[in-house]
This record gives structure tokens, C-alpha cells and sequence, in this order.
């Protein structure tokens, strides 16, 4: 399983585990038998109900059938943050190349990348360069158009089996990942501090600015130098970049500080 290593603009490094090519294939697999029900569902239920007028027939199958299946990932993942109905089941999802949520455009870089978009687009442009279908040539320019599919879904299969971090091509221009559901549950468990006292005083409301993740680092950080002393150079390092970040002076040292900042961001959160 392949990790990557984030920094947040404080410095501080998170780690996420990479979705493993195994559980990709197996969401796949399991989004394409969910768009083959549907194809079906079309087929069986709403295609013989539809108007007799061939222009009607067409404009109907194109909003009811092909759009919603060109268009599943790309919709599913900007209205359920990054997941398909099998990456739900497989607990993976997409972020950006910061672990954050992807944005609409992101997505949508991913979707115009797939293989089934791009492979029939290669494909179409080679055989409109070299071939004219009107002529005798159809048979040969058909040939030409599935092996030239075959040939760019293979050439994206490698890139994406090749890639450190599982990114396929639509992933490296979209910069996102996809990731291990579990690496956000990490985080979001972990940043977690239950204050108790609703007369709680903030003391650095700047800690806003700041993300979930920057605030994991932090806590982490404070864990690790709970147990042992080693890491206070770099737990200083860190409390020195954050106060000049946020502008915040203060007399606190930095576990001090690190900890109040905690506290602020968990009682700030919980209202």
C-alpha cells in the first residue's frame, strides 16, 4: 500500500493511504454492474413507453440513458464528496493533492480523462485524419478506430499501473488521489477533544484559519512530545510559524500554546 505524505502550510506532514489498485478495480467493477442495472432498468421499463417519433425516441434516450451514464462518476462524486456507490462499498474516495476535497472542476478533469471518454476520442480523431468513412474504406477505418481504443485504454491502464500513487491520467492533471476512507477517519477521530465547560473562553479565535488537518498535526505533535522530549525543537519550530501565520503574540511556550490552540478549535467547532 502506497502512502503519500502531505504538508500543510505550517509544515506539519500528514499521512494518507493510497486506494490500492485492487480496490479500485473492485469499485469498478461494482459502479459498471450498477450502470449495467440501470441500462437494463432503461431497457426493459422505460424504452417501450417512449414516444413512436424517432427525434423524440432520440433526444429521450440521450437525457435518460446516456447522459446519466457518461455523466454517474462525475455527478456522484460532486454530490457525495468524492465517492461512486462503489467506492462507498470499497470505503475509498477522491481528494485533492492536499487531502482536501476535490472542487467541481477537479472532477470533471477526471471524468473528460477516463478511458471510456478519451479511448473512443483518440480513436475518432485518428480515423477522421487518415480515413474516409464515406468510401470503401469504412471497414478498414472501423478496424483502425477499436484497435486505436484498445491501443489508448492500454497505454492509460500502464500509466496508471506505473504511477507512485495510483494516479491515473485524469488524476495527475486533475491533481487528486484517491484515498483509503480510514486516513479521514484517522484525523477527524483524533483531532476530536470533548470541552466540557460552556464558559470555556477562547483565546486565539484565529485558530479558524486553520484546517482539520493543520489542527490533526497539531495534536499528533502534542502526542508524540507528551511521551518524549525529542520532537520540542520541531514542536517549537512549528508554534513559532503558526503565531506568525495568525499574527497571534503570545507568552505561552509553545505546548501551551499548541494545546490552547486545540482547545479553542474543538470548543469553536462543537457550537
Amino acid at each position: 500500500m502506497s502512502v503519500v505524505s502531505i504538508s500543510t502550510p505550517f509544515n506539519i506532514d500528514l499521512e494518507f493511504n493510497v486506494a490500492t489498485p485492487g480496490r479500485r478495480a473492485i469499485a469498478w467493477i461494482v459502479d459498471g454492474i450498477v450502470l449495467t442495472l440501470y441500462a437494463l432498468a432503461f431497457r426493459y421499463a422505460v424504452e417501450n413507453s417512449l414516444p413512436d417519433n424517432d427525434s423524440w425516441r432520440l433526444v429521450l434516450t440521450v437525457f435518460i440513458l446516456d447522459l446519466p451514464l457518461l455523466l454517474y462518476h462525475f455527478l456522484m462524486e460532486v454530490f457525495f464528496h468524492g465517492q461512486s456507490l462503489g467506492k462507498m462499498l470499497l470505503g475509498i474516495r477522491v481528494v485533492n493533492i492536499k487531502g482536501n476535497e476535490a472542487s467541481i472542476s477537479q472532477y470533471l478533469i477526471r471524468l473528460l480523462f477516463r478511458a471510456y471518454t478519451l479511448a473512443p476520442i483518440v480513436a475518432g480523431v485518428i480515423v477522421f485524419m487518415f480515413f474516409d468513412i464515406s468510401s470503401s474504406n469504412q471497414a478498414i477505418a472501423l478496424a483502425v478506430s477499436v484497435f486505436a481504443t484498445l491501443l489508448a485504454m492500454l497505454a492509460l491502464c500502464i500509466y496508471f499501473l506505473v504511477n507512485k500513487y495510483g494516479q491515473r491520467l485524469g488524476d495527475k492533471l486533475a491533481d487528486t488521489l484517491v484515498i483509503e476512507n480510514r486516513s479521514i477517519a484517522d484525523f477527524q477521530k483524533t483531532i476530536y477533544l470533548e470541552i466540557s465547560d460552556q464558559a470555556y473562553q477562547v483565546k486565539f479565535p484565529q485558530v479558524m484559519r486553520l484546517t482539520d488537518r493543520d489542527i490533526n498535526g497539531i495534536r499528533n505533535l502534542l502526542d508524540v512530545t507528551r511521551i518524549t522530549r525529542e520532537h520540542e525543537g520541531y514542536m517549537n519550530r512549528i508554534a513559532g510559524r503558526i503565531q506568525e501565520v495568525l499574527s497571534i503574540n503570545t507568552e505561552l511556550d509553545a505546548y501551551d500554546f499548541l494545546s490552547q490552540l486545540l482547545q479553542d478549535y474543538n470548543f469553536l467547532t462543537s457550537k
